[in-house]
């Protein structure tokens, strides 16, 4: 009997403090990681960081549409003017349009976050230290379940030791090393969404309370329209832009419930529109060139504009992006 409950003990206490010791070091490494990429992100990225990917497409629409790149009209239909891009969301963008009114907003903003081009930024945050990388986040995450694990085992077997009187004085110090783990889960466990890391939500918290880039106008904004959407959203900037308007009932838009009891002729109906919604998805205009732009929005204090590098062509014509973040042809 006494061989049973040192053994129990043992594992008690193993339970219970090796989980929650290896959650606290997987914590501090995940969130202690020294960037590989010293600076401030640009305006795409300070939209992933304020919004997340679906911020990234909307500032990267506002920007085309504000330099006149890409048309929105009252139906929240998108067609492209001029097929320039200056990063890779944006040529992401153009491979999804066409020069006609065929491409629908909601659809276009739904699909768009998931392209491996925002997910570019996503990486790029990362490599400055902004972001927790996927990797480090799945650590974490198993680091958290196998102390619950332990949390459940260390408690399960304290809560028997109880009815042993020799084994009392262990249970105890078992119960109070349980409350402490879950203690430490609370403090310490994952989020649902860690992301940012402690730099991150530094930045974060700056970019958008002090500062130019805080400003809800376009006038008093840095990067223009498009800046303001990259911190504060849609809703950020002044509501006299139409494209604007159109955003923001795509952001609440949802796609329409089918009911397989309808008759034939909706059945029709449906499928029709069904092809008209890929019908864009493999026409329009896709940048075949060396489309390529830097960045030049310096963000320690973000006074500067974007700006694109020369060289940028789509298709069969050169196009170069001057100062004040625009695209010409």
């Amino acid at each position: 009997m006494t061989a049973g409950i040192i053994v129990l003990s043992l594992v008690m206490f193993l339970a219970l403090l090796v989980p929650s010791a290896r959650l606290a070091v997987t914590r501090r490494r995940t969130l202690a990681l020294p960037p590989s990429v010293r600076g401030e992100p640009d305006l795409l990225g300070v939209a992933h960081m304020t919004g997340g990917p679906i911020r990234v497409v909307d500032t990267a629409i506002t920007r085309m549409c504000e330099d006149g790149r890409v048309s929105v009209n009252s139906s929240g239909k998108l067609k492209v003017e001029r097929a320039v891009a200056c990063n890779a969301v944006e040529r992401a963008l153009l491979a999804r349009c066409g020069s006609d009114w065929g491409t629908e907003l909601y659809r276009l903003r739904v699909q768009l976050q998931f392209d491996q081009a925002v997910d570019g930024v996503r990486s790029s945050l990362v490599n400055r230290g902004l972001l927790i990388s996927r990797a480090a986040e799945e650590k974490w995450k198993r680091a958290g379940e196998v102390q619950v694990g332990g949390l459940v085992v260390g408690g399960v077997i304290a809560l028997g030791l109880l009815g042993v009187s020799a084994a009392l004085p262990v249970a105890i110090v078992g119960l109070v090393l349980l409350a402490g783990g879950i203690k430490l889960r609370m403090a310490y466990g994952p989020r649902p969404k860690p992301g940012l890391t402690p730099r991150g939500q530094e930045f974060t918290d700056r970019v958008g309370r002090t500062g130019p880039w805080s400003a809800r106008t376009s006038a008093g904004h840095p990067e223009g329209v498009a800046g303001v959407v990259a911190v504060h959203g849609t809703g950020g900037p002044e509501p006299d832009e139409s494209y604007l308007h159109q955003l923001r009932l795509a952001a609440v838009s949802r796609p329409a419930k089918r009911t397989p009891a309808k008759t034939s002729k909706s059945a029709k109906s449906s499928s029709s529109s069904s092809s008209s919604y890929t019908s864009y998805s493999s026409g329009g205009y896709s940048c075949s060139g060396a489309s390529s732009c830097s960045s030049g929005s310096h963000h320690s204090g973000h006074s500067g504009h974007s700006s694109c590098s020369s060289g940028s062509s789509c298709s069969s014509s050169s196009s170069s992006c001057g100062g004040g973040s625009s695209c010409s042809s």
